[in-house]
């Protein structure tokens, strides 16, 4: 689906992709890691088409900046920063579906939706206008109502509030078996339980590529009950950002999450350690 064989890549005489060779198949979900500076961005800009390279790339077996309007119509793209677009949430999402084959205004709205993104609600506010989440929620919306065959994301949870975090790792969870992905982050403990596949980069270079055993993406939603010493009204915050439920009004909280957000989950509720009479996890 992608193959990438020597590819270089300079800014002056920097050398930013050093001669990287990778093969990309259908239904990969790979992790693509490593340090700020590594050379993620750049290989991602490359397979979309935004750089002249050297070396051999082809993704759907065509060249990206020859044929960039047939495959991004079939790609799947966010950004790890929003890009500054001059356009109201409406313009955009009309926008967004009238150039893609795939994805309809409705769609769109259904994907937003899911992620606590109203888009009626703010279709005339300015895309600038909105919060780090929001365009987050927005711009996730646009790439997954494509229906892509493969889908590329830039740091893909940044700025998103705990429960959009969890509706989207399900939604990812979902398209497993229909979409090739490429996650780009800093930590694979954030997108360990959604890839098959991890690559890591430094300095330009690929320098680990593995896969990962299926056996540890059996985990999907983790059940959890939490039960306080005595009420307190920043747990109550907490717990519902989470979207847990409250018990019978006492200080019991009892929810779910995805296990790829247990440590996340686990570094939140440690700010009640002394109020934690039980803590459970199945």
């Amino acid at each position: 689906m992608i193959e990438i064989t020597r590819l270089r890549k300079q800014f002056g005489r920097t050398t930013v992709l050093n001669d990287i060779s990778l093969q990309i198949g259908r239904g990969d979900r790979i992790a693509l890691i490593g340090p700020n500076g590594a050379g993620k961005t750049t290989l991602i800009r490359s397979i979309l088409g935004q750089y002249v390279v050297n070396g051999e790339l082809t993704i759907f077996g065509k060249e990206p900046r020859q044929h960039r309007e047939e495959i991004l119509d079939r790609v799947g793209y966010v950004p790890q920063l929003p890009p500054p677009i001059q356009m109201s949430v409406r313009e955009l999402v009309h926008f967004s579906a009238s150039i893609s084959s795939r994805s309809t205004v409705e769609e769109i709205g259904r994907q937003a939706e899911a992620l606590g993104l109203d888009i009626d609600r703010n279709s005339r506010k300015s895309f600038q206008k909105l919060s780090g989440g929001m365009k987050q929620k927005l711009l996730i919306a646009l790439a997954l109502a494509g229906k892509p065959d493969v889908l590329i994301m830039d740091e893909p949870a940044a700025n998103l509030d705990p429960q959009a975090r969890q509706t989207f790792f399900l939604r990812l969870l979902q398209a497993m078996t229909e979409t090739t992905m490429l996650l780009s982050s800093h930590r694979v403990d954030e997108i360990s339980g959604l890839v098959n596949r991890i690559i890591e980069m430094d300095h330009g270079r690929v320098i680990q590529d593995e896969v990962i055993d299926a056996a540890i993406l059996g985990e999907t939603m983790l059940h959890c009950r939490v039960v306080l010493t005595r009420p307190h009204e920043a747990a109550d915050r907490l717990f519902a950002e989470w979207n847990f439920s409250k018990v019978n009004g006492e200080p019991v909280y009892e929810g779910g999450f995805i296990g790829t957000e247990r440590l996340r989950f686990l570094t939140s509720v440690s700010h009640f350690a002394n109020h934690i009479k039980e803590l459970s996890i199945n």
